[in-house]
């Protein structure tokens, strides 16, 4: 399986990649590259340069440059010249990662942190209730299909932190990461994870029993506020 940051090189030791995938056979077929010449020698490379345990947050010039033969072994083009090629591949690293990493945050994605343990300022009540009210609506609008691909999104990186009795707030935090996304589905909203981000981030997690929202704080995760649904969204709380 091809691993980002995937390119090809060529004749010169050149390098191209694909905005759009880390395919090699679909960057060949983007870019109409043909692997072999009329003698049947191999035209081109494929490589990649992978950051140590696919954490792509990491410093691009602490990724690792690799031939990718496919577990293969092969003949490499006689014009082939390692160092060049390298320099040619790490040279455009970084518009790859312009390109293809730009949109999303991916430093918080691969190092998500508990909120529970998170140092931050204690927002007033009422702000607390504004952005519970707000949580409590995207979860009556969003069906349970969209938990399934925002879970998906970053494989579940975050969900052992806290719970599964607020499995859907961590959910909602790592729909959270892709900001670029502004089209979910089963739901109308561009940007339906805007509170949950703000409590969590902010060191606040919701629980809901069915009747009775709670936000917890702190290591010990003690309930600081306490609503039932009926009255959160008639405006009415008790601390």
């Amino acid at each position: 399986m091809c691993k980002p940051a995937s390119m090809i090189v060529v004749h010169k030791n050149s390098a191209v990649f694909s905005a759009k995938s880390d395919s090699h056979h679909e960057i060949i077929a983007e870019h109409g590259l043909k692997e072999t010449n009329v003698r049947r020698e191999y035209n081109l490379v494929p490589v990649e340069i992978t950051p140590e345990n696919g954490d792509l947050s990491r410093p691009l010039t602490e990724w690792q440059f690799v031939v990718d033969c496919a577990g293969y072994e092969r003949d490499l083009p006689p014009w082939w010249d390692a160092k060049k090629a390298e320099a040619a591949c790490r040279a455009k690293l970084p518009e790859w990662a312009e390109t293809r990493l730009k949109g999303w945050r991916v430093k918080e994605a691969f190092h998500p942190f508990n909120p529970l343990t998170r140092k931050t300022k204690t927002l007033p009540k009422k702000e607390l209730r504004v952005l519970l009210k707000d949580w409590d609506s995207v979860r009556d609008s969003v069906g349970s299909s969209v938990w399934d691909s925002v879970r998906s999104s970053v494989r579940n990186s975050a969900r052992d932190s806290v719970g599964s009795s607020v499995r859907d707030s961590v959910y909602g935090y790592i729909g959270s990461l892709f900001p670029n996304i502004t089209d979910w589905e089963y739901t109308a909203r561009k940007n339906p994870w805007r509170s949950i981000r703000k409590l969590w981030r902010n060191g606040y997690v919701p629980s809901f029993d069915g009747t009775t929202w709670r936000l917890h704080a702190h290591k010990d995760a003690r309930v600081v506020l306490s609503i039932s649904a009926n009255d959160l969204r008639d405006g009415r709380a008790r601390a």
